[in-house]
């Protein structure tokens, strides 16, 4: 059987982060004898607000693999560092707690650390929490900022942290690296497309050129014109609004964003180098009129469809972004999936026309990924799955997912931690989660009655102790920030 011809040009086109990112992942891989063209559409994304203002720790190392490297990045946009996401008045209980991103936590004897709190909380109920435990959680919380060092015994050395960023400064900063490159770069809209069964022949060009190739990536959103004879996203049957606004100010903000709940939704504000961003999203339904609005400027205005293709890649053309999918912008999830959509993408990349087997194994990932982000989104609006999950039905107007349930109703039972292959939320994520939505193990393992009542305080103390005292030494985060910038200046002129 014949191999098939091989991929000899690529063509992507795109309007924003996500195909700007596919491009600069590609040329860091692609052989010499593969043609790289980007076609990047006249007007910017209206989409790119989804992708919410807030990354994981993982987009360090993503970066990395495109050649972005993090003084480019403090330098030329406005980004901050992030230790994660601040929930306020969160749910009918108005829980908050600070979801942040860390190293695991010492495993005593082989048993979790969650079961010590629990065998603590069991002796006096409401007393056990773990975010003292968590160095990010309190730096965050203190507003507080400094590079993890390369010594592993002291708290600051737990920490992860990501990025506040603005979509429009980093569209700025990535499109530099990608035209730096060998790229074939077009500056055109589309007009149509041109397929023959599930084949994508030709993109015609409102610049009269007619674009050719082997394979295509689709990145200009949810009203692509490539999307002609492909099908339409799966809508989850949620429709939002939402509103974005800048508030501008000369001292940077803290190290976390801040997300309060609302009764229509909730707002976020992110500190970034020159101002705070401001997203509310709510409920369709609502009007939002009463909406506050921090600044004098009109806000920028969006509806939000939930949802996504089942078959993103289809025959030999990928839509990447939110034409494939759109997901709340609640946690770091849409960029999370973002990087893991691009790097899935590079490790199966066609190298001849015949990419069934190749496609059929991303669409089976890329769904895996979203199933198990929606998850852990959903699990927020679930108070308490011993009264039908209302909050869950009320926000999603479907009942919940049973994996779910199996989750949180293992994890309330006794402290069992379901994690399912390949999952972009990790253990640590769903334990800050749980214990922040007030979900308290019933029971915990055995083994964790083998330390003895007094040493098990003895460590607690010294661990809360400890980061109490490595907190009082960082500095604030808009110090930290300007003593960085300033060495960055002066190390390279």
């Amino acid at each position: 059987m014949s191999a098939g011809k091989s991929v000899q040009k690529i063509a992507i086109f795109g309007n924003g982060l996500a195909g700007l990112l596919c491009a600069a992942k590609l040329v860091q891989i692609l052989p010499a004898a593969v043609e790289l063209i980007y076609v990047e559409e006249t007007k910017a994304s209206d989409t790119d607000d989804l992708f919410g203002t807030v990354t994981s720790q993982t987009i360090y190392e993503f970066f990395l693999g495109l050649g972005i490297y993090e003084p480019d990045i403090v330098q030329q946009t406005n980004s901050s560092f992030s230790l994660g996401t601040q929930y306020k008045n969160w749910g009918p209980e108005n829980r908050s707690w600070t979801q942040s991103f860390y190293r695991s936590l010492p495993a005593y004897n082989g048993v979790g650390f969650h079961h010590y709190l629990t065998r603590v909380n069991a002796a006096s109920k409401n007393t056990a929490d773990i975010q003292p435990y968590i160095m990010s959680v309190q730096a965050a919380q203190a507003g507080v900022f400094a590079h993890p060092p390369e010594e592993k015994n002291i708290p600051l050395a737990d920490v992860e942290y990501g990025y506040h960023f603005d979509a429009d400064m980093w569209r700025k900063t990535i499109r530099n690296v990608v035209k730096s490159s060998n790229v074939t770069w077009i500056k055109s809209d589309v007009l149509n497309a041109t397929w023959r069964r599930e084949t994508l022949r030709s993109v015609s060009l409102s610049d009269g050129r007619n674009i050719e190739a082997d394979f295509f990536i689709d990145a200009l959103g949810p009203n692509s014109e490539l999307a002609t004879g492909r099908a339409s996203p799966e809508a989850t049957g949620r429709q939002l609004k939402a509103t974005k606004s800048f508030v501008p100010s000369e001292t940077l903000g803290g190290t976390c964003r801040i997300l309060t709940g609302t009764p229509n939704g909730w707002t976020s504000e992110t500190p970034l180098q020159n101002g705070t961003t401001v997203l509310t999203v709510f409920d369709s339904n609502f009007d939002g009129k009463s909406v506050e609005n921090p600044t004098t400027q009109r806000p920028l205005a969006f509806d939000v469809t939930l949802g996504r293709q089942l078959t993103p890649w289809s025959g030999n053309c990928l839509t990447l972004g939110h034409g494939a999918a759109r997901i709340e912008p609640l946690t770091p999830a849409p960029m999370i999936l973002l990087q893991r959509d691009i790097d899935r993408l590079a490790e199966l990349l066609p190298v001849t026309e015949k990419m069934r087997v190749e496609s059929r194994e991303y669409n089976r990932r890329f769904n895996a990924d979203y199933d198990h982000a929606e998850l852990f989104q959903s699990a927020f609006y679930m108070s308490d799955i011993s009264q039908e999950t209302a909050d869950s039905n009320a926000v999603t107007n479907s009942p919940p997912e049973q994996k779910l349930v199996d989750k949180i109703t293992q994890f309330k039972s006794r402290g069992v931690l379901v994690q399912y292959d390949y999952e972009p939320f990790t253990e640590r994520d769903w334990t800050v989660l749980y214990f922040g939505l007030g979900f308290y193990p019933d029971r915990y393992d055995p083994l964790a009655d083998h330390i003895p009542d007094s040493q098990l305080k003895h460590r607690l103390a010294q661990m809360r102790t400890a980061i109490e005292i490595m907190v009082k030494k960082m500095p604030p985060h808009h110090i930290y920030m300007t003593g960085l910038l300033k060495y960055l200046k002066e190390k390279n002129g």
